[in-house]
């Protein structure tokens, strides 16, 4: 009898919500998807999700606060898949929300047209913080502090948060896309290998999966 061969990270790429799929429909295919591609970690997942999403509020949720747990994201397509419901009883609300989601993308569309690319959208799992690997990148003369001046905004300096690499307020060290980017360059080149946190065997998702139930 021919073993059932098990689905590659690549297949997960192609469960894309449909225009008019509703979330909570699409979480549960989504879910029953992952459990036919084994060891998929949890980085990997939010940011296949991420891509896979149609525009809207879970979407928006997710790239400004990467969900840290699974149970995170899972409960989170709950809470949006409740107000999806919920606007969809109201149509009066729901065409006003639309039309101010529809501003949004158009406004962040323009918005992208004259900011630099993003650079690399996935970031493997570390066993210490990017504040940690920043210090002892710089001792080992693999990273230096970030030349380019961040653009002056009101908000930014008010900020109580602080990044070590660009030596500005406005984002802590830990959320800084430019440090992300930079230690996975470096990883890339063979350096830093030791702090690539390897997940152990077994499945963190099914045990959370159930959350999807209404």
């Amino acid at each position: 009898m021919n073993k059932r061969v098990p689905k590659t990270t690549a297949f997960l790429f192609t469960i894309r919500q449909k225009e008019i799929e509703p979330l909570r429909d699409y979480m549960q295919r989504f879910v029953e998807a992952v459990h036919e591609v084994p060891h998929v970690n949890h980085e990997l997942l939010v940011s296949i999700i991420q891509q896979n999403l149609s525009p809207g509020r879970f979407k928006e949720s997710i790239a400004g606060k990467p969900p840290s747990t699974m149970e995170d994201l899972l409960m989170r397509s709950q809470k949006y898949s409740r107000i999806e419901e919920s606007n969809a009883s109201n149509p009066s609300l729901s065409g006003k929300r639309k039309g101010e989601e529809e501003e949004k993308e158009s406004k962040k569309k323009e918005a992208r047209k004259h900011s630099p690319p993003t650079g690399l959208q996935y970031y493997p799992p570390l066993n210490a913080s990017r504040g940690e690997i920043l210090v002892l990148a710089e001792q080992q003369g693999l990273i230096s502090q970030w030349s380019t001046k961040m653009k002056d905004n009101p908000k930014r300096l008010k900020s109580d948060k602080y990044c070590r690499f660009h030596r500005d307020r406005g984002h802590t060290t830990e959320e800084c896309h430019h440090l992300k980017n930079e230690i996975e360059k470096l990883i890339q080149q063979g350096h830093l290998k030791e702090y690539i946190y390897h997940y152990p065997q077994g499945r963190q998702f099914d045990r959370v999966s159930s959350a999807l139930t209404p």
